[in-house]
């Protein structure tokens, strides 16, 4: 069969309103999306898109679109099934980058599975099962976070991850009154997005081994990745590694090195699925969570 060659790309721009969301590193109020549409001479085409996120991997939707624009030039007539190439005609063109090439990356895997005639989850290997996510808190005070994880609670979730990370006591506080709150059967997990010092973080995570907390998620700046393995040894909560990981290059360094429990792995982050399942597998015994 005949591989589809890329004729043409389109590429939106689209901000969708959303209720103040604040982590560590910032507060948004809209979501700052690019879209893509990867056109064939096959007759179908495949879609993809991106939300900047600019306080964590220094993307803007500005940033996004110029980049697609030049992406787009890349493609033309050249083998929209063969992936692995034409992201790598991304990265040999632009370094970092990764959430407007998840974006192209998507579009592909869409053409893949569209050609294949089969859904995507199908073509990636995968089966029909249940998929239980978390909700997430983001910053506020404890008795606003609380609130809002009861609300959540009666809404149905069964977990929820709660954003830490602007100050070390008062995250302790936001945790005690969120388990008060929901009570001991829900499952709680926390991110600092970096939020910690290494002293913080060493505090915040001794001071909630109590309250039963799944992991805490990138505990500090990643320039003090060297510290994880000395945080894991004196932290009762498991670590996961999220701003640390963007490439299988940096989950091996990771695993490695012994420097946390598990890894979050995002699509946006890795530039798409050809890296996030590249992540997936940097060494042969590594274990990652469901």
């Amino acid at each position: 069969m005949v591989s589809p060659v890329i004729t043409h790309i389109d590429i939106y721009r689209f901000s969708i309103p959303m209720e103040p969301f604040t982590i560590a590193t910032g507060t948004m109020d809209y979501a700052q999306n690019v879209f893509v549409r990867v056109h064939t001479d096959a007759g179908f085409y495949g879609v993809g898109e991106c939300s900047a996120f600019p306080m964590i991997v220094g993307e803007s939707q500005d940033t996004c679109l110029a980049m697609a624009k030049d992406f787009a030039k890349l493609w033309k007539g050249k083998d929209a099934l063969d992936i692995p190439a034409r992201m790598q005609d991304l990265h040999s063109a632009a370094a970092s980058n990764t959430t407007i090439k998840s974006a192209f990356d998507m579009a592909l895997y869409d053409i893949a599975a569209k050609h294949a005639g089969v859904p995507l989850y199908k073509f990636l290997g995968g089966q029909r099962r249940a998929v239980e996510s978390d909700i997430t808190i983001g910053i506020n005070t404890p008795e606003v976070m609380a609130q809002r994880a009861i609300q959540f609670q009666q809404s149905g979730a069964g977990i929820l991850k709660v954003k830490l990370g602007k100050n070390a006591a008062e995250d302790v506080e936001r945790i005690r009154q969120i388990r008060i709150a929901v009570g001991g059967d829900m499952k709680i997990r926390v991110d600092a997005n970096q939020g910690w010092s290494f002293d913080d973080a060493v505090f915040a995570l001794q001071a909630l081994g109590q309250y039963d907390i799944e992991f805490c998620e990138q505990p500090m700046r990643t320039w003090y990745d060297d510290r994880l393995p000395e945080l894991m040894k004196l932290s009762p909560v498991k670590i996961m590694a999220d701003e640390s990981v963007y490439n299988h290059h940096d989950a091996r360094h990771q695993i490695e090195n012994g420097s946390c429990h598990y890894i979050n792995i995002k699509i946006a982050k890795s530039g798409g699925l050809l890296e996030a399942k590249r992540s997936m597998t940097p060494l042969p015994n590594a274990a990652f969570p469901a």
